[in-house]
């Protein structure tokens, strides 16, 4: 019976403590020195951290003139975006974009489809 009880108060307890905050809303309660500190290295990683562009999307795979003529056309169609040729013996390729993550990729990727049908993204290489 004791036992019962203890669970009831623990109940009421909980279901109050909840009822106190807005619904949906997360308070956060930190000094302002840690908020100075996280501002500080947010500033730093924008200046001072790399940007690791670990994905590409190959547009060719063949012949140096078919990988010189996609290079060509994937420059006049995509002014903005980067393209470069790799030789792989025998074959050339044609390399374009540098995507720091999959998502960014695959959006990519359904556009130059539209021109390069046969294009896929590239995995980044493991290290």
């Amino acid at each position: 019976m004791s036992k019962n009880i203890i669970v009831i108060i623990f109940l009421f307890q909980f279901s109050y403590m909840f009822s106190q905050t807005d619904e949906g809303k997360i308070y956060v309660d930190s000094s302002p020195q840690i908020e100075k500190l996280i501002a500080k290295k947010i500033e730093y990683n924008k200046t001072h951290i790399p940007v690791q562009a670990n994905y590409k999307i190959q547009i060719f795979y063949g012949s140096e003139n078919g990988a010189i003529r996609n290079q060509n056309k994937f420059r006049e169609l995509f002014p903005g975006t980067s393209c470069s040729l790799e030789y792989d013996s025998p074959n050339w390729k044609v390399k374009v974009g540098y995507y720091k993550t999959r998502l960014e990729a695959d959006k990519h990727l359904y556009e130059i489809r539209l021109t390069f049908g046969d294009a896929i993204v590239l995995e980044p290489k493991k290290q």
